[in-house]
């Protein structure tokens, strides 16, 4: 269970701090518990999450050890590169938006190598794959900076270091 002043990822809103844990005292909602969270790249924002409902959507940060590990997986990970693009993109957004810190590793990975192997012959990747290489890599960043506290080019140095894949 996730307590005040936790920091979680929910969906593909990101990094979120957990502001408070509170039941409704109005509305239809009178007597239900809700996750009160702040996203940290909007801390204006409220987002509220019924406790019943928000652990689905909600996981721990992952530690370094955790992305170690991570890291090592995906070496020894298959190729998940779908030639048929319109089946890579609905595989794509599956594991985007499975909410997987290691799904959104691998998926920057195996982008950014196929960028790689584009940019030799004079060519991009399509904008989906754009879009989802950025979308991944931006929602890894943000939750290993928060996780590790370390700023995003302090992150980019790590992952280089331990991967084959920079920006």
């Amino acid at each position: 269970m996730f307590i005040k002043n936790d920091y979680v990822m929910y969906g593909l809103t990101g990094v979120c701090k957990v502001a408070d844990i509170r039941k409704e005292s109005a509305g239809n909602q009178r007597g239900e518990e809700y996750f009160i969270l702040h996203p940290v790249k909007d801390e204006h924002s409220k987002i509220m999450i019924p406790v019943s409902r928000g652990k689905a959507r909600m996981r721990p940060l992952v530690n370094k050890t955790e992305v170690m590990k991570f890291m090592e997986d995906m070496r020894e990970s298959d190729d998940i590169w779908e030639t048929d693009m319109k089946e890579r993109g609905k595989m794509f957004q599956e594991r985007l938006k499975s909410g997987s810190f290691y799904e959104w590793l691998l998926l920057s990975s195996i982008i950014w190598q196929e960028k790689e192997k584009k940019k030799t012959l004079g060519k991009k990747v399509s904008m989906s794959d754009e879009q989802v290489f950025k979308n991944a890599w931006n929602l890894l960043c943000e939750e290993l900076a928060v996780s590790l506290g370390m700023d995003e080019d302090e992150v980019i140095s790590m992952l280089a270091e331990h991967s084959s894949m920079v920006r």
